[in-house]
């Protein structure tokens, strides 16, 4: 049997490496030029030009997000026996079993083909939906499969499907997101778009905690950091999302209630670390809360909840009782946080997981080690192993260089302009401020821009206000069209 090489070399390359087994795994290969020479895990990371010289001995499998770029890549270059790696295939299948039977549909199309599109079909096929399976349809961008076979399906085009087919799946790798936009657009029909690549968390782990520096041999400079950011292929998709989205703006699937506007934490990169913070110190009225809360029921909004923004979230004693209320309200919402954990006792922390989706411990100490909660919190999770895909401690340097904040990073002198580039947070997220002021996006963190006031305005009347309006318009156009997302190297499609 050939031994494996994995393509990408970030958290799902390890989790691979995980899956096949070290001993089965001769190298990574990335895109990624800082990465190159550099081992993880105890395996070399090649380039791709490398690899292209041992292809033949290998077989490769594309452990990224990136999924339909680098399966145009390997196929540019004749390699056409790629594999790929997913953590959520099973979690992926379930879902669409559990959402279609709710649906009581009849007739099923899957939408957009790319390398994975087979082993969806196949999966689906095995499922209990299979005989609901009727289409396979190209999208715009793969018309080049029509009148083609896959498995037992005649590729067709979406008008030969729409008329009869009652529920679409969306299933096109990186740009799934401008696809499900679109075909919800057109179609008005039933539309499920579920990336299998895309983590059901931020951290798509069975380990307690995790190391993001591992194999690194060095923590990046900036211009490093710039040159990852450079040959982000998110940035594509973005644009590619963006155009579409702009055209029928949905509501978002992305809410963060910051309670309280404090953190006591002195992170380098932060712009609101406790040393240099400037915002006058506010915290959220419960009656304002529930307010917002209860028209998210009203939406029957099943989106992302998070009652933490720029802050630390576990400085507000009420923090059990706000999350016990949004998950009695919002019981379709996905509630997760982030925290330094520094406040944590052990029994806050059992008081606080019921009623999350996720838990993420930044555990910040430069040397790495584990902090008295969250050294006891690890033990607690090991004697009850049902919160390891719920919890996830990750060791966290607080003197790093990471994203320039929209150029508010107190740590970052090189700044690189990405005016061309389009964003796509104004399409997906609020971010709400303790006095119920909406920023731009999370990276805002001081407020410098208000798009509407939640004591004043319903959120819909904020969502699609005059200043959203404007906002939307303009980065649609370019970030140069927006003083303080020029400079914003922060790239995110929820």
């Amino acid at each position: 049997m050939k031994k494996y090489i994995l393509f990408g070399a970030g958290n799902f390359g390890k989790m691979a490496l995980k899956h096949y087994g070290e001993e089965n795994v001769e190298y990574f290969v990335d895109n990624n030029k800082v990465k190159v020479g550099k081992n993880i895990l105890g395996k070399k990371i090649i380039s791709f030009d490398e690899y292209k010289k041992i292809a033949d001995r290998y077989q490769v499998v594309i452990s990224s997000n990136y999924l339909t770029q680098i399966a145009e890549q390997l196929q540019e270059n004749g390699i056409l026996n790629y594999i790929y790696y997913s953590p959520s295939y099973e979690k992926f299948i379930k879902d669409i079993e559990v959402r279609l039977n709710k649906l009581n549909v009849t007739s099923i199309a899957v939408y957009g083909i790319d390398g994975y599109t087979e082993q969806l079909i196949s999966r689906i096929m095995n499922s209990s939906s299979g005989d609901k399976l009727k289409f396979v349809v190209a999208a715009d961008q793969s018309r080049d499969y029509l009148g083609k076979n896959m498995l037992s399906y005649k590729i067709c085009t979406l008008d030969e499907a729409v008329s009869e087919a009652d529920c679409f799946i969306v299933a096109a790798g990186a740009h799934n997101a401008a696809l499900g936009v679109k075909l919800k657009q057109v179609v008005k029909k039933e539309t499920l778009v579920i990336n299998p690549f895309k983590k059901n968390g931020y951290y798509e782990t069975d380990e307690i905690v995790i190391n993001p520096y591992e194999g690194l041999q060095n923590d990046n400079t900036e211009e490093q950091w710039n040159s990852i950011v450079a040959n982000n292929s998110i940035i594509e998709a973005i644009d590619s999302f963006v155009r579409i989205a702009k055209e029928d703006v949905q509501l978002f699937d992305y809410i963060e209630i910051e309670t309280i506007n404090r953190c006591n934490g002195t992170c380098s990169f932060c712009p609101v670390n406790k040393i240099i913070d400037p915002r006058v110190e506010k915290r959220m009225s419960m009656e304002l809360f529930k307010s917002i809360i209860g028209q998210l029921e009203e939406l029957n909004y099943s989106g992302e909840l998070s009652t933490f923004s720029n802050n630390e979230p576990l400085l507000d004693e009420r923090i059990v009782e706000l999350n016990k209320y949004a998950r009695e309200h919002l019981p379709n919402a996905r509630i997760h946080m982030f925290t330094n954990g520094t406040l944590f006792t052990l029994q806050k922390f059992k008081d606080l997981i019921p009623y999350l989706d996720e838990l993420i411990i930044d555990n910040y100490m430069q040397d790495l080690k584990l902090i008295k909660p969250c050294r006891e919190i690890k033990e607690y999770i090991e004697e009850h192993p049902e919160l390891r895909r719920k919890v996830t401690i990750v060791l966290r340097k607080p003197q790093e260089i990471l994203t320039s904040r929209g150029g508010d990073a107190p740590n970052r002198k090189e700044l690189v302009s990405y005016g061309d580039a389009k964003c796509a947070l104004p399409f997906e997220q609020m971010i709400v401020r303790p006095d119920g002021k909406v920023s731009l996006c999370c990276n805002d963190p001081i407020g410098k821009n208000t798009l509407g006031d939640l004591t004043k305005q319903s959120i819909l009347d904020v969502w699609y206000g005059k200043q959203y309006q404007m906002i939307r318009k303009c980065i649609s156009e370019g970030r140069r069209n927006w003083k303080h997302c020029e400079y914003c190297d922060s790239f995110y499609l929820y």
